[in-house]
């Protein structure tokens, strides 16, 4: 019973070191520059808008964005990314990350339980105290099981007269491992998502994405990367392509608009000479205005080509239209291959929502292999779509503001957490943390190893129980024999549950995330940032 006893508790505590390990790497104090000077402050003293100072080796104390240096980033506590990423200015940090390496300034958005970490936290000590349907049956159940064992082993000491008999019969029927069902279950598969970047509110919403059949999705920052990138540019006669995007770039600087880091990133890649823009002015609605090198540089707003869906950018020049530069939101990566596995899985319905143009919609959802597709949706709109499907399997997947209303309109609302709102993590059922929309499918699997778990933990406890109460009633088992068998089946059930913990990260082909093909890429971008 010792054993038995000892063998659940560590379970349980392997579960609950998710929490711990995020507890410990949370940081108590941070290092804040002011008037030129640092202090080290305590967490709950830091206030937004300071500048907070993370040296080589250190942990993140807290949410914010670079103002200055670089480094690569150990996200691997938060998001099960294996490998760090370089991070310059202007990127996004994370509380209870690592700066591997590198110097780095960034200015303080969210400290303490609002910063990334904190939330987290709190999520997994929610879920882990939340109770699934399952469960919810199984004490229903379990409180019609006493009284029948009690007048068994009553009945038992009526018709045979052995006191030993009826307390047999009483021992084992402790419904011990029919109450573990459930929750040791949930809380091995809670914690088995959190290491791959998945943090998740409550087992009740594993339950239905493993039922779930139809998903709807967003479009920008969730199907695609949220990120444009410049696709071409087209100078007028007169201008280079060079020239063109280093008068652009100059305009640009200092901006953290999305088009402005496109345009940016490009300048920097072509290795462009950087210019100065002054009298940098912003126009509503229709662009920005500066001097560069004594000539007036106008950027219109992006508009979409209705043909191409691409952002067309104008650049003119001293009143003269000096060219433009074209710029796509890309699908990510993973996105096709998700679709495919996800109807692999059963899931018979799949539509993007989105606010964007019917061009922009349309050549994502051909590129991905999804045919229903709506856009030009306000946030309502959205809603009502869900809202009119069965309600009892639906999955939305998205990001931003306006999908808030999506998200707690479906059965499962899963967020974008790398790049996803406040608004819509605090919404959603299921954050990715990592934005890895590729997780969807080993979710799914995931949950579905749950469930099929629970069920068999409930019949192997129920035919434990079984087995030896008419052993106890025939006099073939004796009470310290029936305290023995009581355990085995609790320890079934928590060493059933328990695998679930490790589970692999495969595709329906069996194949793990990184294949061994890619594994000596990764390799030599690891020896790569361990080289600075």
């Amino acid at each position: 019973m010792v054993l038995g006893a000892f063998i659940e508790e560590a379970v349980s505590d392997r579960a609950r070191g998710a929490i711990e390990t995020l507890v410990k790497a949370n940081p108590q104090t941070a290092l804040i520059e002011k008037n030129g000077r640092t202090q080290t402050k305590p967490i709950n003293a830091v206030e937004t808008g300071e500048i907070a100072i993370v040296r080589a080796g250190d942990t993140i104390p807290v949410d914010g964005h670079i103002t200055e240096g670089s480094g690569a980033i150990d996200e691997s506590l938060l998001t099960g990314e294996a490998f760090p990423v370089f991070k310059g200015p202007g990127d996004k940090l994370s509380a209870g990350t690592v700066n591997s390496d590198g110097f780095i300034k960034l200015i303080v958005s969210r400290t303490g339980s609002d910063a990334t970490i904190g939330r987290i936290i709190d999520l997994i000590q929610h879920a882990e105290n939340s109770k699934i349907e399952s469960t919810r049956i199984v004490d229903r159940y379990a409180g019609y099981f006493t009284p029948i064992i009690l007048t068994i082993a009553a009945l038992t000491y009526f018709f045979t007269r052995d006191i030993n008999r009826a307390i047999t019969v009483l021992v084992v029927g402790c419904p011990c491992s029919f109450l573990l069902a459930g929750p040791v279950a949930t809380v091995a598969t809670v914690g088995r998502a959190a290491r791959s970047g998945m943090m998740i509110k409550g087992g009740r919403y594993l339950e239905k994405i493993a039922q779930a059949r139809s998903f709807f999705f967003d479009k920008t920052g969730t199907l695609t990367a949220g990120k444009p990138v410049i696709t071409t540019i087209r100078p007028a006669d007169g201008f280079t392509q060079e020239k063109l995007l280093a008068m652009a770039a100059a305009v640009e600087q200092g901006s953290t608009h999305p088009i402005a880091h496109a345009i940016l990133k490009k300048a920097a890649k072509m290795g462009l000479e950087k210019k100065k823009a002054i009298d940098v002015a912003a126009v509503p609605g229709s662009g920005v205005n500066a001097m560069v090198d004594g000539s007036v540089v106008s950027m219109g707003a992006g508009k979409t080509d209705s043909a191409t869906g691409e952002t067309i950018v104008q650049v003119t020049i001293d009143g003269n239209h000096a060219g433009e530069i074209a710029m796509l939101d890309r699908v990510r990566p993973d996105v096709a291959e998700t679709v495919s596995q996800l109807k692999a899985l059963g899931v018979t319905r799949m539509s993007i929502l989105s606010g964007d143009s019917k061009n922009a919609v349309k050549r994502v959802a051909d590129e991905i292999g999804i045919t229903d597709y709506h856009y030009r949706l306000k946030p309502e709109t959205k809603m009502g779509i869900i809202q009119k499907t069965n309600s009892l399997d639906t999955v939305f997947v998205g990001d931003g503001m306006n999908d808030a209303p999506s998200l707690k309109a479906s059965a499962v609302g899963v967020a974008m957490g790398l790049r996803g709102s406040d608004m819509a993590l605090a919404t959603a059922d299921i954050v990715l943390m990592k934005d890895r929309i590729s997780l969807l499918p080993f979710l799914i699997r995931l949950s579905r190893k749950m469930t099929r778990t629970i069920k068999i933990n409930v019949i192997i406890s129920l035919g434990i129980n079984l087995v030896a109460i008419c052993l106890g009633i025939t006099g073939l088992l004796s009470p310290i024999m029936g305290a023995v068998a009581h355990n085995v089946g609790s320890i079934l059930v928590v060493m059933m549950s328990s695998a679930i913990a490790f589970t692999r990260e495969t595709n329906l082909n069996g194949r793990s995330r990184f294949s061994s093909q890619s594994r000596p890429a990764f390799d030599v971008i690891k020896r790569a940032n361990k080289m600075g």
